[in-house]
């Protein structure tokens, strides 16, 4: 029987963006504390398939909506405050 894979879990967050890759789709961001996944503040790479990085930049405060399964975390939606 193959095993299942975890659920995703959606959560809230906000930082300061540390580094935009537009061509790998990802994005660095320093962030708070999650409580919603029980993870520190740190600083983490995460992907965003689907979001629009362009308008992005370094020293950026955003928000951000992900999933995440584990340590791996999937930006959903991102907006500059």
């Amino acid at each position: 029987m193959p095993e299942m894979a975890p659920a995703a879990t959606r959560a809230s967050a906000s930082g300061t963006v540390e580094a935009v890759d537009t061509a790998a789709k990802t994005i660095t961001i320093a962030h708070g504390p999650i409580d919603a996944l029980k993870w520190p503040a740190m600083t983490m790479t995460f992907k965003a398939p689907d979001v629009d990085l362009a308008t992005l930049k370094q020293g950026d405060q955003v928000g951000f909506e992900l999933t995440s399964t584990g340590m791996d975390g999937t930006i959903t939606k991102i907006a500059r405050k």
